[in-house]
Protein backbone atom coordinates (compact mmCIF):
# COMPACT_ATOMS: atom_id res chain seq x y z
CA UNK A 1 0.00 0.00 0.00
CA UNK A 2 3.01 2.34 0.65
CA UNK A 3 4.36 1.45 -2.29
CA UNK A 4 1.43 2.63 -4.36
CA UNK A 5 1.29 5.77 -2.88
CA UNK A 6 4.57 6.59 -3.28
CA UNK A 7 4.15 5.63 -7.40
CA UNK A 8 1.37 7.93 -7.84
CA UNK A 9 2.49 11.13 -5.78
CA UNK A 10 5.77 10.35 -7.81
CA UNK A 11 3.51 9.97 -11.20
CA UNK A 12 1.36 12.76 -10.14
CA UNK A 13 4.20 15.10 -9.89
CA UNK A 14 5.56 14.32 -13.15
CA UNK A 15 2.41 14.50 -14.53
CA UNK A 16 2.08 17.80 -14.01
CA UNK A 17 5.79 18.83 -14.20
CA UNK A 18 5.21 18.09 -18.02
CA UNK A 19 2.04 19.84 -17.99
CA UNK A 20 3.58 22.76 -16.84
CA UNK A 21 6.61 22.96 -19.20
CA UNK A 22 3.85 22.79 -22.42
CA UNK A 23 2.11 25.13 -21.28
CA UNK A 24 5.38 27.23 -20.91
CA UNK A 25 6.46 25.82 -24.08
CA UNK A 26 2.78 27.19 -26.08
CA UNK A 27 3.41 30.75 -24.44
CA UNK A 28 6.97 30.50 -25.52
CA UNK A 29 5.59 29.41 -29.28
CA UNK A 30 3.12 32.61 -29.80
CA UNK A 31 5.04 35.02 -28.22
CA UNK A 32 7.78 34.25 -30.89
CA UNK A 33 5.22 33.55 -33.11
CA UNK A 34 3.34 36.90 -32.98
CA UNK A 35 6.72 39.10 -33.26
CA UNK A 36 6.70 41.65 -35.73
CA UNK A 37 10.12 41.98 -36.47
CA UNK A 38 12.22 38.96 -37.70
CA UNK A 39 14.68 40.88 -39.25
CA UNK A 40 17.55 42.99 -37.24
CA UNK A 41 20.08 44.85 -38.84
CA UNK A 42 23.71 43.42 -37.87
CA UNK A 43 26.30 45.85 -40.18
CA UNK A 44 26.32 48.93 -41.66
CA UNK A 45 25.27 52.07 -42.12
CA UNK A 46 21.59 52.29 -40.14
CA UNK A 47 20.70 55.57 -42.43
CA UNK A 48 21.62 53.58 -46.17
CA UNK A 49 18.92 52.95 -48.05
CA UNK A 50 20.15 49.86 -49.80
CA UNK A 51 19.13 47.13 -47.61
CA UNK A 52 20.83 43.52 -47.99
CA UNK A 53 18.75 40.83 -46.09
CA UNK A 54 21.02 37.57 -45.67
CA UNK A 55 18.16 34.96 -44.57
CA UNK A 56 19.23 32.16 -43.08
CA UNK A 57 17.17 28.68 -43.98
CA UNK A 58 18.68 25.52 -42.83
CA UNK A 59 17.28 21.85 -42.96
CA UNK A 60 14.79 19.18 -45.24
CA UNK A 61 11.75 21.36 -46.71
CA UNK A 62 8.18 20.11 -46.03
CA UNK A 63 4.74 21.62 -44.87
CA UNK A 64 4.01 21.76 -41.81
CA UNK A 65 1.23 23.59 -40.04
CA UNK A 66 1.68 25.35 -36.78
CA UNK A 67 2.98 21.84 -34.85
CA UNK A 68 4.29 23.17 -31.59
CA UNK A 69 7.15 20.94 -31.18
CA UNK A 70 8.68 20.20 -34.46
CA UNK A 71 10.90 23.33 -34.66
CA UNK A 72 12.07 21.95 -30.85
CA UNK A 73 13.95 18.84 -32.21
CA UNK A 74 15.36 20.14 -35.41
CA UNK A 75 15.30 23.01 -38.38
CA UNK A 76 13.25 22.86 -41.20
CA UNK A 77 12.31 24.87 -43.66
CA UNK A 78 8.41 25.67 -44.10
CA UNK A 79 7.03 27.42 -47.32
CA UNK A 80 4.36 29.04 -45.54
CA UNK A 81 7.26 30.80 -42.71
CA UNK A 82 9.18 31.30 -45.26
CA UNK A 83 6.25 33.35 -47.47
CA UNK A 84 5.50 35.07 -43.81
CA UNK A 85 9.44 36.06 -44.04
CA UNK A 86 9.47 37.69 -47.39
CA UNK A 87 5.90 39.45 -46.26
CA UNK A 88 7.72 41.80 -43.77
CA UNK A 89 10.87 42.36 -46.23
CA UNK A 90 8.28 44.10 -48.71
CA UNK A 91 7.65 46.67 -46.06
CA UNK A 92 11.60 47.19 -45.99
CA UNK A 93 11.49 47.42 -49.53
CA UNK A 94 14.80 45.92 -49.76
CA UNK A 95 17.39 46.07 -53.01
CA UNK A 96 19.11 42.39 -52.49
CA UNK A 97 17.93 39.43 -50.83
CA UNK A 98 20.49 36.67 -49.53
CA UNK A 99 19.20 33.42 -49.03
CA UNK A 100 21.91 31.42 -46.96
CA UNK A 101 20.86 27.91 -47.26
CA UNK A 102 22.06 25.11 -46.24
CA UNK A 103 19.43 22.15 -46.94
CA UNK A 104 19.41 18.35 -48.48
CA UNK A 105 15.96 18.87 -50.59
CA UNK A 106 12.72 18.49 -49.19
CA UNK A 107 9.38 16.83 -50.67
CA UNK A 108 8.33 18.01 -54.27
CA UNK A 109 4.94 19.78 -53.07
CA UNK A 110 6.56 21.88 -50.66
CA UNK A 111 9.70 22.47 -52.75
CA UNK A 112 7.92 23.52 -55.89
CA UNK A 113 5.27 25.78 -54.19
CA UNK A 114 8.83 27.46 -52.34
CA UNK A 115 10.31 27.74 -55.74
CA UNK A 116 7.39 29.60 -57.25
CA UNK A 117 7.05 31.74 -53.51
CA UNK A 118 11.21 32.92 -54.52
CA UNK A 119 10.10 33.41 -57.67
CA UNK A 120 6.99 35.59 -57.40
CA UNK A 121 8.49 37.44 -54.76
CA UNK A 122 11.60 38.67 -56.79
CA UNK A 123 8.82 39.74 -59.75
CA UNK A 124 6.67 41.76 -57.67
CA UNK A 125 9.66 43.62 -56.05
CA UNK A 126 12.11 43.60 -58.89
CA UNK A 127 14.67 42.41 -55.83
CA UNK A 128 18.23 40.86 -56.62
CA UNK A 129 17.61 37.34 -55.43
CA UNK A 130 20.91 35.45 -54.65
CA UNK A 131 21.53 32.27 -53.11
CA UNK A 132 24.69 30.60 -50.87
CA UNK A 133 25.46 27.76 -49.06
CA UNK A 134 28.39 27.13 -46.58
CA UNK A 135 27.58 23.48 -46.43
CA UNK A 136 25.19 21.48 -48.73
CA UNK A 137 22.67 22.57 -51.30
CA UNK A 138 21.19 19.65 -52.79
CA UNK A 139 18.41 18.38 -54.63
CA UNK A 140 15.09 20.24 -53.32
CA UNK A 141 17.27 22.85 -51.77
CA UNK A 142 18.88 23.07 -55.56
CA UNK A 143 15.55 23.20 -57.48
CA UNK A 144 14.84 26.36 -55.05
CA UNK A 145 17.97 28.12 -55.97
CA UNK A 146 17.15 28.07 -59.65
CA UNK A 147 15.00 30.93 -59.11
CA UNK A 148 17.52 33.08 -58.34
CA UNK A 149 19.92 35.68 -60.19
CA UNK A 150 23.23 33.66 -58.79
CA UNK A 151 23.73 31.11 -56.80
CA UNK A 152 27.03 31.09 -54.97
CA UNK A 153 28.97 28.30 -52.38
CA UNK A 154 31.69 28.44 -50.14
CA UNK A 155 34.87 26.18 -49.96
CA UNK A 156 33.99 22.28 -49.53
CA UNK A 157 30.26 22.60 -49.64
CA UNK A 158 28.31 20.43 -51.70
CA UNK A 159 25.88 20.93 -54.63
CA UNK A 160 23.58 19.12 -57.00
CA UNK A 161 21.59 15.88 -56.82
CA UNK A 162 19.19 16.74 -59.45
CA UNK A 163 17.22 13.69 -59.34
CA UNK A 164 13.85 12.59 -57.79
CA UNK A 165 13.49 9.97 -55.01
CA UNK A 166 10.14 8.12 -54.79
CA UNK A 167 9.14 5.90 -51.58
CA UNK A 168 10.57 2.59 -50.79
CA UNK A 169 8.94 -0.71 -48.98
CA UNK A 170 9.75 -4.26 -47.88
CA UNK A 171 7.61 -6.67 -49.41
CA UNK A 172 7.61 -9.53 -47.33
CA UNK A 173 7.54 -12.85 -49.03
CA UNK A 174 5.05 -15.30 -48.18
CA UNK A 175 4.96 -14.49 -44.36
CA UNK A 176 4.22 -17.62 -41.50
CA UNK A 177 4.52 -15.81 -38.08
CA UNK A 178 4.42 -12.08 -36.65
CA UNK A 179 5.22 -11.42 -33.14
CA UNK A 180 5.63 -8.17 -31.12
CA UNK A 181 7.73 -7.70 -29.03
CA UNK A 182 8.38 -4.23 -26.71
CA UNK A 183 11.46 -2.89 -28.25
CA UNK A 184 10.73 -4.45 -32.47
CA UNK A 185 8.50 -6.36 -34.92
CA UNK A 186 9.81 -9.75 -35.76
CA UNK A 187 8.61 -11.35 -38.74
CA UNK A 188 9.18 -14.66 -40.15
CA UNK A 189 8.55 -15.11 -44.06
CA UNK A 190 8.90 -18.72 -46.57
CA UNK A 191 10.88 -17.27 -49.15
CA UNK A 192 12.73 -14.43 -47.15
CA UNK A 193 11.97 -10.81 -47.76
CA UNK A 194 12.54 -8.41 -50.93
CA UNK A 195 13.21 -4.93 -50.82
CA UNK A 196 11.98 -2.85 -53.65
CA UNK A 197 13.14 0.64 -54.53
CA UNK A 198 11.65 2.76 -57.22
CA UNK A 199 10.56 5.90 -58.21
CA UNK A 200 7.20 6.86 -58.77
CA UNK A 201 3.66 5.80 -56.74
CA UNK A 202 0.06 4.50 -57.08
CA UNK A 203 -2.64 2.06 -56.40
CA UNK A 204 -4.51 2.42 -53.17
CA UNK A 205 -2.66 -0.93 -51.57
CA UNK A 206 0.48 -0.21 -53.35
CA UNK A 207 2.71 -0.03 -50.17
CA UNK A 208 1.09 -2.99 -49.00
CA UNK A 209 4.03 -5.20 -47.39
CA UNK A 210 2.36 -8.36 -47.99
CA UNK A 211 2.17 -8.69 -51.60
CA UNK A 212 4.20 -7.77 -54.61
CA UNK A 213 3.89 -5.20 -56.55
CA UNK A 214 2.72 -5.88 -60.43
CA UNK A 215 4.95 -4.22 -62.96
CA UNK A 216 2.57 -2.01 -64.38
CA UNK A 217 2.33 -0.58 -60.88
CA UNK A 218 6.04 -0.70 -60.64
CA UNK A 219 6.09 1.33 -64.35
CA UNK A 220 3.26 3.60 -63.22
CA UNK A 221 5.46 4.88 -60.56
CA UNK A 222 8.14 5.33 -62.25
CA UNK A 223 6.69 7.55 -64.47
CA UNK A 224 5.22 10.17 -61.96
CA UNK A 225 9.25 10.43 -60.95
CA UNK A 226 10.42 10.67 -64.34
CA UNK A 227 7.96 13.35 -64.89
CA UNK A 228 9.04 15.60 -61.70
CA UNK A 229 12.72 14.89 -62.72
CA UNK A 230 11.83 16.45 -66.39
CA UNK A 231 10.58 19.37 -64.87
CA UNK A 232 13.40 19.93 -62.50
CA UNK A 233 16.24 19.44 -65.26
CA UNK A 234 14.17 21.71 -67.48
CA UNK A 235 14.01 24.42 -64.38
CA UNK A 236 17.50 24.46 -64.24
CA UNK A 237 18.58 24.27 -67.84
CA UNK A 238 16.80 27.47 -67.91
CA UNK A 239 17.44 29.18 -65.49
CA UNK A 240 21.10 28.20 -65.57
CA UNK A 241 21.76 27.88 -69.10
CA UNK A 242 22.78 24.52 -69.63
CA UNK A 243 21.72 21.94 -72.54
CA UNK A 244 19.00 19.40 -71.38
CA UNK A 245 21.48 16.56 -72.31
CA UNK A 246 24.58 17.69 -70.80
CA UNK A 247 22.17 17.78 -67.65
CA UNK A 248 21.31 14.41 -68.03
CA UNK A 249 24.34 12.75 -69.60
CA UNK A 250 27.35 14.48 -67.59
CA UNK A 251 25.78 16.25 -64.64
CA UNK A 252 23.15 13.38 -63.48
CA UNK A 253 22.28 12.91 -59.84
CA UNK A 254 25.70 13.00 -58.06
CA UNK A 255 26.51 15.60 -55.87
CA UNK A 256 29.58 17.97 -56.39
CA UNK A 257 31.93 20.24 -54.07
CA UNK A 258 32.02 23.47 -54.61
CA UNK A 259 34.62 23.95 -57.69
CA UNK A 260 33.01 20.67 -59.30
CA UNK A 261 29.89 23.05 -59.24
CA UNK A 262 30.97 25.87 -60.72
CA UNK A 263 32.83 23.64 -63.49
CA UNK A 264 29.62 22.47 -64.47
CA UNK A 265 27.79 25.50 -64.45
CA UNK A 266 25.49 24.83 -61.31
CA UNK A 267 26.78 27.73 -59.19
CA UNK A 268 28.36 31.29 -60.48
CA UNK A 269 31.16 31.70 -57.62
CA UNK A 270 32.74 29.85 -55.18
CA UNK A 271 33.01 32.97 -51.98
CA UNK A 272 33.11 32.74 -48.29
CA UNK A 273 30.43 34.76 -47.16
CA UNK A 274 32.47 37.82 -46.43
CA UNK A 275 33.88 37.64 -50.05
CA UNK A 276 30.15 37.38 -51.24
CA UNK A 277 29.01 40.41 -49.43
CA UNK A 278 32.08 42.24 -51.14
CA UNK A 279 31.05 40.74 -54.35
CA UNK A 280 27.67 41.96 -53.71
CA UNK A 281 28.32 46.04 -52.75
CA UNK A 282 30.58 45.72 -55.98
CA UNK A 283 27.97 44.43 -58.39
CA UNK A 284 25.28 46.55 -57.41
CA UNK A 285 27.44 50.00 -56.50
CA UNK A 286 25.80 50.46 -53.43
CA UNK A 287 28.43 53.31 -51.67
CA UNK A 288 26.65 52.47 -48.38
CA UNK A 289 24.42 49.49 -47.18
CA UNK A 290 23.06 48.11 -44.30
CA UNK A 291 22.64 44.20 -43.46
CA UNK A 292 19.26 42.61 -42.17
CA UNK A 293 19.29 38.91 -40.60
CA UNK A 294 16.56 36.96 -39.31
CA UNK A 295 17.10 35.22 -36.05
CA UNK A 296 15.51 31.62 -35.13
CA UNK A 297 13.85 31.58 -31.77
CA UNK A 298 13.41 28.56 -30.46
CA UNK A 299 10.71 27.78 -27.68
CA UNK A 300 11.42 27.06 -24.31
CA UNK A 301 11.75 23.43 -24.71
CA UNK A 302 13.83 23.85 -27.91
CA UNK A 303 16.39 25.81 -26.47
CA UNK A 304 16.43 23.40 -22.96
CA UNK A 305 17.26 20.60 -25.26
CA UNK A 306 19.23 22.58 -27.81
CA UNK A 307 21.98 22.25 -25.11
CA UNK A 308 22.07 18.72 -25.51
CA UNK A 309 24.19 17.60 -29.24
CA UNK A 310 23.10 13.68 -28.19
CA UNK A 311 19.29 14.63 -28.34
CA UNK A 312 19.20 14.86 -32.06
CA UNK A 313 20.17 11.48 -32.97
CA UNK A 314 16.27 11.03 -31.71
CA UNK A 315 14.94 14.16 -33.72
CA UNK A 316 16.48 12.86 -37.66
CA UNK A 317 13.91 10.12 -37.06
CA UNK A 318 11.05 12.47 -36.89
CA UNK A 319 12.05 14.11 -40.19
CA UNK A 320 12.67 10.42 -42.30
CA UNK A 321 9.56 9.77 -41.39
CA UNK A 322 7.83 12.21 -43.55
CA UNK A 323 9.92 11.05 -46.35
CA UNK A 324 9.75 7.19 -46.11
CA UNK A 325 6.19 7.14 -48.11
CA UNK A 326 6.94 10.50 -50.45
CA UNK A 327 7.97 11.34 -53.65
CA UNK A 328 10.80 13.51 -52.93
CA UNK A 329 13.53 15.53 -53.84
CA UNK A 330 15.68 15.07 -51.43
CA UNK A 331 19.67 13.66 -51.13
CA UNK A 332 20.67 10.24 -50.26
CA UNK A 333 23.27 10.93 -48.23
CA UNK A 334 20.70 12.83 -45.45
CA UNK A 335 19.16 9.23 -45.02
CA UNK A 336 22.29 8.38 -43.66
CA UNK A 337 21.32 9.55 -40.58
CA UNK A 338 18.11 7.72 -40.40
Amino acid sequence: MVFFNVFLRTLGFFVALLVFIIILNILFYFSNDFKNQRFQITKGNENSKNIIVNMNLNGPIFHNTHDLFVSDFYAYINPKEIQSYLDELKELKIKVLLVNINSPGGTVSATAELENIFYEFKKKTNVKLYFYTTEILASGGYWIATSADKIFASYGSMIGSIGVSGPSWFYYNTPISLSYGILNQSIETKNGIEVYNQNAGQSKDLFNPYRRPEKKEVEHLQKIVDDIYNDFVAKVSKNRKIEISYIKKNIGALIYNSNQAKNNFLIDEELDYLSLIDYIIKENNFNDYKIYENKKDLSLIGSLISKYDDISKYSDSNVCKKFETSINVLTPLFFKKC
